[in-house]
């Protein structure tokens, strides 16, 4: 599987470049995406390179142990032509989505669907492209959500991090966070041929994502001239998903050493210390957290006493009988 996730998908491609707007009407409400921190760079030889590392938390044990080891194969080899965004949206299942998932099929195991409302609101009207949910217990949590679009996305302006010149963009930025909103995810991502869009709403809490002050993560990463991959691109976008999902089922505020949390990041799940007046995310007495393979449920260790383990979670998320 990891081998896998650095590949670039290799069936040819010809896309005619048709171009479909975005103008939904129930979108029109939400506020434009204007605080946009982009990770990705382009260098002299126009090859695009995303560092998730600034924006999402670090692999942990269950990627390395659980995951990214499971046996995946390529798909088969064919031809595609990109003419709708129902052609976009099976390109991008066939040669992406379906190999990450392998990865995913326990340890927790993700569904995918596609084109349903969010779960437990049948009220909501409008529906996502594609969702990917984690079961737990008795209910379903959304940890990503995927738009497909054709040959809309304007690479340029989203990596210069500023797309106020566009119209078309504007509209774009404000369906993305209404989708957002109303499936209370903050992982989100667009494609639409030959551009993936990744964005995370750096929101404390599910009302910020609505909020114009909300600070949004930014990966721009074309199909072509690109170190990095789509299949990697997606796969972290869902770790991080997973990670706000075994943060928030946790103790609110959890207490170690001297210090108490005093805020949980609802967009990844993570307690927050303050010092000194100042909101910090390392724990100031040298305390970490860490994934349990064998359970899903977070922990927190500390260097200085190898046999410390403090619990954050109490139920866990799956269970796995091997050797680690």
């Amino acid at each position: 599987m990891y081998k896998l996730l650095q590949e670039h998908p290799t069936n040819p491609v010809h896309n005619p470049r048709y171009v479909t707007q975005s103008n939904k009407p129930w979108a029109r409400h939400y506020p434009t995406i204007s605080h946009l921190i982009v990770h990705t760079t382009i260098d002299q030889n126009s090859y695009t390179t995303a560092n998730f590392d600034q924006a999402f938390l670090p692999p942990d044990s269950d990627d390395t142990v659980l995951r990214t080891v499971v046996k995946a194969m390529w798909p088969n080899d064919r031809a595609w032509r990109l003419e709708s965004e129902a052609d976009c949206e099976l390109w991008f299942h066939t040669e992406i989505s379906n190999i990450v998932l392998a990865a995913w099929n326990r340890f927790p195991q993700v569904t995918q669907c596609s084109h349903i409302k969010p779960p437990r609101e049948d009220s909501i009207a409008e529906e996502v492209d594609t969702m990917y949910c984690v079961k737990d217990g008795g209910t379903k949590t959304v940890i990503a959500i995927g738009e497909m679009k054709r040959n809309l996305i304007n690479s340029q302006l989203w990596q210069k991090g500023d797309i106020s010149s566009s119209s078309g963009q504007e509209k774009l930025s404000k369906e993305l966070r209404g989708y957002a909103v109303k499936y209370k995810c903050p992982q989100v991502y667009c494609f639409d041929g030959e551009t993936l869009l990744l964005l995370q709403f750096q929101a404390n809490n599910e009302a910020d994502i609505a909020d114009t002050q909300c600070r949004v993560d930014c990966w721009v990463i074309p199909r072509v001239n690109s170190y990095t991959t789509f299949r990697e691109a997606l796969y972290r976008l869902l770790v991080q998903g997973l990670r706000r999902l075994q943060g928030n089922r946790a103790q609110q505020h959890p207490t170690l050493g001297s210090f108490t949390s005093q805020l949980r990041q609802f967009y990844n799940g993570r307690p927050v210390w303050m010092v000194d007046g100042q909101y910090i995310t390392e724990h100031p007495e040298g305390y970490y957290r860490s994934v349990d393979v064998y359970t899903g449920m977070m922990k927190w260790m500390h260097d200085g006493d190898p046999q410390f383990a403090a619990w954050e979670t109490n139920v866990g998320l799956w269970e796995y009988q091997g050797r680690v």
